[in-house]
């Protein structure tokens, strides 16, 4: 997969700040576009390019961001880009309910830029070098845990 443009559903100025700042190790030539709730993405996602994987953050304003990735599931022209969950929570009822409705991945927001560097590096691996199934096995929190299901 070839992963040029990234879509972040990130309401939280310090949090997109952090992301772009790891972003640039990670993936120094990927471009991000920044939406600050679930109404902008969703009406980016209508009316604009298509990016090529998304970060979306549980917690947005205006339309949350389980419903966002509803949306994008249940859209059949954006229902093949990989939704990868971007969030402060770590209990499982949201984690359930992303990977239910069809997250590629859920990223706990970790601690420090060293982290998410290593995390962004492992989840860009993971979908360049073959076709994820969306299930508890692409969970990931601050490193790269495997669940067993």
């Amino acid at each position: 997969m070839n992963i040029t443009n990234i879509l972040l559903a990130e309401d939280d100025l310090d949090d997109y700040h952090f992301f772009i700042e790891a972003l640039e190790k990670a993936c120094p030539s990927c471009n991000v576009t920044r939406v600050k709730n679930g109404l902008d993405c969703v009406t980016l996602l209508k009316t604009q390019t298509i990016p090529s994987i998304i970060f979306l953050d549980l917690n947005i304003p205006l339309i949350s961001g389980i419903e966002c990735l509803k949306f994008i599931k249940n859209t059949e022209a954006l229902a093949h880009i990989p939704v990868i969950i971007y969030s402060t929570s770590h209990y499982i009822k949201p984690i359930d309910a992303a990977f239910k409705n069809g997250a590629h991945h859920y990223v706990v927001k970790p601690g420090n830029a060293d982290e998410l560097v290593e995390i962004l590096t492992t989840v860009f691996s993971g979908l360049a070098s073959k076709s994820q199934m969306r299930t508890k096995e692409n969970f990931v929190v601050r490193k790269v845990v495997t669940l067993q299901t």
